[in-house]
């Protein structure tokens, strides 16, 4: 009887190993049904990361058949919720949704989690342009009338950003390849900065294409530039900076997702699909169309190139701004 015991004993423990043994690589290389899949934006709702994950999420709950949410967590220009998606669980269930504020972070050596190291790359999810913006008064109707104020007035021209932003070089690298003297003024936020911009205090707004979309729309400043490899169709009649004769003022946010690493790339694959398949549906396209998203897509592959080409590129433009010693 003691011998029938133990066998029956070693049935049920065997049994039960062997159903965790068979779950192990099933669950290695897909999706555990049931878990949600959870895309972190690393900034608040109502920016662009955060748009953008929620339209796909939706879309990719029904293509993957399980629940797909967005989690904010913002602070330290996108550091908190990339770092908290590098030191999660390599199982395709938390993303994080970055952006070129996150290269920004790691090339200024503001960052703890790697884009390369730490992540592996999923694939784009759209891409938006920055653009700059003069008030009504001041007396430059184009970028070249204004560089041309701005060596006759050196030092007196100022321009928004904030410190280690995106608006911060970009203003810098206008002074470099201008010849030009103009200052920053910090703000806490690119939005911050449009009161002033409207009563001519500061002289130069750089901003995403979306929220300079409604200002220049409504002629309540004026929009001279873009920084795009090409024009922008939400505002087709405003030249790029490269074709102004300003090739390094070439600025894409490209938003894209990252898998910790280590994250079998079966599952990289079926996120991919179903995020690109999200990007393709009337209602991200027409929603990306009306706030001036780029349609901007490509796989892991592509994703890695740009992550490493960028990281380079940006480590150089940071090198050129420091200050002299």
């Amino acid at each position: 009887m003691r011998v029938m015991k133990l066998s029956r004993r070693a049935a049920v423990v065997s049994a039960m190993a062997g159903v965790a043994t068979a779950a192990v690589p099933a669950g290695a290389q897909d999706l555990q049904q049931g878990k949600p899949i959870t895309i972190v934006a690393p900034f608040g709702p109502g920016t662009t990361n955060d748009i953008i994950a929620r339209l796909l999420a939706q879309d990719m709950t029904v293509t993957l058949g399980q629940s797909v949410i967005v989690e904010n967590r913002p602070g330290a220009t996108g550091n908190i919720g990339a770092d908290y998606v590098a030191k999660s669980r390599p199982d395709g269930h938390t993303l994080v949704i970055a952006s070129l504020s996150n290269i920004i972070n790691q090339a200024t050596g503001n960052t703890t989690a790697n884009l390369i190291n730490d992540f592996t790359p999923v694939c784009f999810v759209g891409g938006v342009l920055y653009a700059m913006l003069v008030p009504n008064e001041l007396p430059a109707k184009n970028v070249a009338e204004l560089v041309e104020l701005a060596r006759k007035e050196p030092g007196k021209l100022n321009f928004s950003g904030f410190v280690g932003g995106v608006p911060q070089f970009l203003g810098e690298m206008l002074n470099r390849a201008a010849k030009i003297n103009t200052v920053m003024v910090p703000y806490k936020s690119t939005t911050d900065a449009l009161p002033d911009l409207l009563t001519n205090r500061i002289q130069m707004w750089f901003t995403p294409v979306a929220s300079g979309v409604p200002v220049y729309n409504n002629k309540q400043a004026r929009m001279l530039a873009v920084t795009g490899e090409k024009r922008t169709a939400v505002v087709p009649d405003v030249p790029t900076f490269k074709e102004l004769g300003y090739p390094d003022m070439v600025a894409e946010v490209a938003f894209y997702l990252l898998a910790p690493k280590g994250t079998p790339q079966p599952i990289i694959d079926k996120l991919y699909r179903a995020a690109d398949k999200a990007m393709q549906s009337p209602k991200a396209l027409e929603s990306f169309r009306v706030q001036g998203i780029e349609d901007k897509r490509g796989g892991p592959a592509e994703l890695s190139a740009y992550l490493n080409n960028e990281l380079r590129r940006w480590g150089e433009i940071v090198k050129l701004s420091a200050p002299s010693k």
